[in-house]
């Protein structure tokens, strides 16, 4: 109940709406049943007449003709009103079901906007993709096929068996004595369709990762000639969603099947008794035909009951993943009472700050660091030692298991993050560029930034002379993920918008990884102006680029292990030096050796 209390609250805002799509469902029922009142009436009335005769309704006296000819015209009147509150009901009853799903859809992408990297480490981001396009739906499923279908099926249940009941109330209950065998029915199937919805659920979004997997690694498949590989695997997951997509079928098949056969039973009871009932005069043929179409108009809210309680048990199944996002923890959350962080200084310090992703496999291990505003510091070591991470830890992507992090002597925790990151820029390793223009990109963390303030930015970045050559310039498509721009240009643009935002402090995870030496000399150049108005931290494997910075803090297995200048860490010949030595080798020129002839 927990579940559908929860839904219900999307819906409490159109409150008015809903009583007002209600009582427009009450005078539409009333106008449906009175639908098949002509009929009834022509022929209990008109046909008994004989040719010439008068027709006598109420103080009216009418011709066969003139008789024949209101009853056709009341019949369109009714059925055209009838037609029109149901069109004017079912489109105020849609628009409050989609109006709950836009409600809860933006809830749902910025629940997800907001939940930290962590979180999203351990999703494929297609199921993610697939719970806010398609499994948020549900709530709509619940009230325009669940609580709507209801409150429609009781109304008409009710205000149809009024009128049966007073045309004859012995046949109207026997109508009902088919209900124990229905719910019977419904209560059978129900625990298996909500099963099979939510293993068809999961598998639709096993198949949406692995498409949108597939087709953002293009260029890898391609260079690695793996296409039919990547087809056997989504044929595989298509497999699995048609064969739950085929079990729900036959379910849905089956359980129709045994509705219709306890509808019919329902039929054939109240036409047999209807028939005694004719014979011995206590009903007309006309009152049978009126009353045969109210067991219709009763028995199809009961129909429409029993697929609503399978359309809310998939509706739940689906519900239930969108929960599960909303539900999840916060493992970076904003304090109560955060305040707002000033610009900053640019003091960072890390005291005894330890992390692990997985309890069993710590990252970093109690490192304590200062750096002074202003001051250019790198952070190096081999693969895995925890740079990265470290660097994560100063915007709150993630948070210490224990130590803090301090930026001008305050915890970051205690500041909000929006104000928090409005003092950093970050270039990372990956530069990810949204679908949009060269421009959109650069402009991404300053929108209100103007053209000229842009095209500085880019000058800076070394950026402007290849954006001026693209088809459009700074208003070329860059594409999905910046698939239109090789790998130096995407990052160029991502350091552009990181000097853009002119921010205090200056996070660099591999900024040159990607460019030429020509280039990457070039940039560093521009960085290191940029670096004496900031308080920089840098993350490289290219430590030639980092040689005059203020300090160098070499990590391994998550600690600090070595500390200083870049000469002052050569000359004492340990880790540090290592390291130089193999860049440089990595750096030079193989010697092709002489084929033998």
């Amino acid at each position: 109940m927990t579940l559908y209390r929860r839904v219900i609250g999307y819906y409490r805002p159109y409150l008015g709406t809903i009583t007002f799509s209600l009582i427009l469902l009450v005078v539409g029922v009333n106008f449906s049943l009175l639908k098949y009142w002509p009929i009834q009436w022509v022929i209990d009335h008109v046909v008994t007449v004989a040719p010439g005769g008068e027709v006598k309704w109420a103080t009216f006296h009418f011709s066969t003709t003139q008789a024949a000819l209101f009853a056709a015209s009341a019949m369109v009147a009714i059925y055209l009103l009838a037609g029109l509150l149901g069109f004017w009901r079912n489109y105020v009853s849609i628009e409050v079901g989609l109006k709950a799903l836009l409600q809860l859809r933006t809830q749902l992408y910025s629940y997800l906007q907001y939940l930290p990297l962590h979180f999203h480490d351990r999703r494929r981001s297609g199921d993610s993709t697939f719970r806010v396009a398609y499994d948020s739906q549900a709530i709509q499923t619940f009230f325009n096929r669940g609580f709507d279908t209801i409150f429609g099926s009781v109304v008409t249940l009710l205000t149809t068996f009024a009128y049966m009941f007073a045309m004859d109330a012995v046949l109207a209950g026997i109508s009902l004595l088919i209900l124990p065998l229905l719910w019977i029915t419904i209560y059978f199937f129900s625990a298996k369709v909500r099963r099979q919805t939510t293993e068809l659920q999961q598998e639709e979004s096993d198949v949406l990762a692995r498409a949108s997997e597939g087709l953002t690694s293009i260029r890898i498949v391609h260079a690695f000639g793996q296409e039919e590989y990547e087809v056997r695997e989504f044929e595989r997951e298509a497999k699995e969603s048609y064969a739950a997509n085929l079990n729900l079928t036959v379910t849905n098949a089956i359980s129709s099947l045994a509705i219709s056969g306890v509808m019919a039973l329902g039929l054939s009871l109240v036409l047999y008794v209807a028939t005694l009932h004719i014979l011995e005069g206590r009903l007309t043929v006309g009152q049978l035909t009126l009353f045969l179409a109210y067991v219709n108009m009763l028995y199809q809210p009961l129909e429409q009951l029993s697929y609503t309680a399978w359309a809310l048990e998939g509706a739940a199944a689906g519900m239930q993943r969108v929960f599960e996002i909303l539900d999840a923890e916060d493992s970076v959350p904003e304090k109560a009472g955060a305040k707002q962080m000033p610009r900053a200084k640019g003091e960072i310090a890390f005291e005894s700050v330890a992390f692990s992703y997985e309890a069993e496999s710590p990252i970093l291990r109690g490192i304590s660091l200062a750096i002074k505003p202003g001051q250019t510091v790198a952070l190096v070591g081999g693969t895995g030692a925890g740079k990265t991470t470290l660097l994560s830890l100063v915007p709150r992507f993630y948070d210490p298991n224990a130590g803090r992090v301090l930026i001008d002597g305050i915890d970051v925790r205690d500041v909000t993050k929006k104000s928090l990151r409005a003092n950093i820029s970050v270039v990372l390793q990956d530069t990810l560029l949204l679908s949009g223009t060269v421009l959109e990109n650069i402009a991404y963390g300053r929108p209100s930034a103007s053209k000229a303030d842009i095209r500085a930015a880019a000058e800076a970045a070394q950026a402007h002379a290849f954006i001026e050559k693209l088809p459009r310039g700074y208003d070329t498509q860059v594409g999905e993920r910046g698939i239109r721009l090789s790998g130096g240009q995407k990052q160029r643009i991502g350091l552009a918008r990181a000097f853009l935002k002119n921010a205090p402090i200056l996070l660099l995870d591999e900024p040159t990884s990607a460019l030429d030496l020509e280039t990457e000399a070039e940039i560093m150049e521009t960085l290191h102006a940029l670096m004496r108005r900031f308080t920089t931290l840098i993350v490289t494997h290219r430590l030639s680029t980092i040689q005059h910075v203020d300090c160098i803090h070499v990590l391994e297995e998550g600690r600090v292990a070595e500390s200083g200048t870049g000469p002052e860490l050569l000359a004492r010949n340990g880790i540090y030096a290592r390291l130089w030595h193999a860049g440089n080798q990595e750096r030079r020129t193989p010697r092709i050796p002489t084929p033998v002839v």
